[in-house]
């Protein structure tokens, strides 16, 4: 039987230099609206913070 290795986690690099704030201005308006509506659709489904009341901290 052969065991399966898993790499660990890596951000992986947009290829594009500079700060976070230049590299999302640099991508094209269409990605940055499908982020942004991606984002929403999680947030509106709970997915970020589920069960989480006030004054709790998530680690």
């Amino acid at each position: 039987m052969q065991t399966l290795r898993i790499a660990a986690p890596a951000q992986l690099p947009l290829g594009i230099a500079g700060t976070p704030a230049e590299r999302w201005w640099s991508l094209p308006e269409e990605v940055r609206q499908a982020v942004l509506r991606a984002l929403a659709a999680m947030i509106a489904s709970g997915v970020t913070g589920e069960g989480l009341e006030a004054g709790d901290v998530e680690n």
